[in-house]
């Protein structure tokens, strides 16, 4: 139940972080505004729904920010940091905006860690991984490095087995694991999550960071098994929204967010090793949970239902959960291309904008089938069959 926990909080997050800054609140200036300014950059450039690739910097609200503008409009700014975090405000309430590059360049890793030591001083360590750095208590840093990048290791061999091409993360991947849960609690608090009890850790697509906290305490036991799930679950959506599988901006449909996570919990998934065998890659509890509620089902449409809308996910959270996994899990093994085909679809959605339920099950239909009875039917003989 606590890696469950930590599952039900998180995969809001892009939808709650927009609407809350859609209305954010600072001074007015008496000012040129970043708009105008941006108008003037973007007079020879791509048209404003697609962004721009050049960099310029402004202060808003006594903060600075230096990226590239992936979206606006005459109330909203969305800007992507050189960090690889999403930063959103009123682009007439910001100061000298000024042009700083004729093209969008990331920080280096190195300039990260060394942002992310300032951050966290003296008393955190930022181990360095090939693709991740891990901002971590002192002593540690080899395991929760390691264990970072063997999960980033085995999502791009489950892909690339199924001849899938992924793209190159642009950013250093950021996890934190704070040393306890009051500080991993006080540290959401201050960033304004909030957190359902027993959460281990969650992934943030505003900020592009995995949080979490240390279970073991520094202690020489190892209780990796305890957090594994809600590690590989959070670790699952940071790659997934990092090589292109799904947007940070677009609202994608939470059950392919959540299934494709769960069905990284499976040891035969985010190892390596036992990736030839269909049974290691079943995620046993969720599976377990679909059975159960498969038999307390008074309706069908069960698919329909699940594509058209997120609102199960807060109505009945666990069944939800279950029914995302299977779903998911079903199409990755029996539909590969059509299921990839599916995530290419999705990801490639237009920043900001609602996804109403006709939409998506046409989405779904396009790839999948206009017919959602049939493959129900063979949906649910295949996990009933499932071993």
């Amino acid at each position: 139940m606590q890696a469950l926990a930590g599952l039900l909080h998180g995969s809001d997050r892009l939808t709650v972080r927009l609407e809350e800054n859609s209305f954010l609140e600072v001074e007015p200036l008496n000012r040129l505004t970043l708009l105008a300014t941006c108008a003037v950059l973007l007079a020879n450039e791509a048209p404003p729904a697609q962004g721009a690739e050049f960099m310029f910097r402004a202060t808003v609200a006594g903060e600075t920010f230096e990226g590239k503008p992936l979206q606006w409009s005459d109330s909203l700014m969305v800007l992507l940091a050189r960090d690889g975090q999403l930063h959103y405000f009123d682009p007439r309430k910001a100061k000298n905006a000024q042009k700083t590059s004729p093209r969008f360049v990331s920080y280096t890793s190195i300039e990260t860690r060394s942002a992310l030591r300032r951050e966290f001083g003296d008393g955190y360590s930022v181990a360095s991984t090939g693709h991740y750095l891990v901002v971590h208590p002192p002593g540690r840093g080899d395991i929760w490095g390691e264990r970072f990048e063997q999960l980033y290791r085995s999502f791009q061999t489950y892909f690339r087995v199924r001849g899938v091409d992924l793209q190159a993360a642009e950013f250093p991947l950021v996890a934190i694991v704070l040393r306890s849960r009051d500080e991993y609690y006080r540290f959401a608090r201050q960033s304004g999550v909030s957190l359902l009890p027993g959460t281990l850790g969650h992934y943030d697509p505003q900020s592009n960071r995995v949080w979490m906290y240390d279970p073991t305490g520094g202690a020489a036991n190892d209780r990796w098994e305890e957090a594994a799930a809600t590690i590989v679950h959070e670790a699952t959506h940071q790659t997934a929204y990092n090589v292109g599988l799904h947007s940070r901006t677009a609202e994608t449909p939470r059950w392919l967010v959540e299934g494709l996570a769960m069905m990284f919990e499976a040891p035969g998934v985010y190892r390596n090793e036992a990736f030839d065998h269909r049974s290691a890659r079943i995620n046993r509890e969720r599976l377990d949970d679909f059975r159960t509620f498969l038999k307390q089902r008074t309706s069908k449409n069960l698919i329909a239902k699940l594509i058209a809308s997120d609102q199960s996910f807060r109505t009945d959270g666990i069944r939800a959960y279950a029914d995302a996994w299977a779903l998911s899990f079903y199409l990755s093994e029996t539909r590969p291309r059509d299921y990839e085909q599916y995530l290419a679809l999705t990801a490639r959605r237009p920043s900001l904008t609602s996804y109403p339920a006709t939409n998506r099950v046409g989405d779904f239909r396009r790839i999948f089938g206009n017919d959602l009875a049939v493959l129900e039917t063979n949906f649910l003989q295949w996990m009933s069959d499932l071993q």
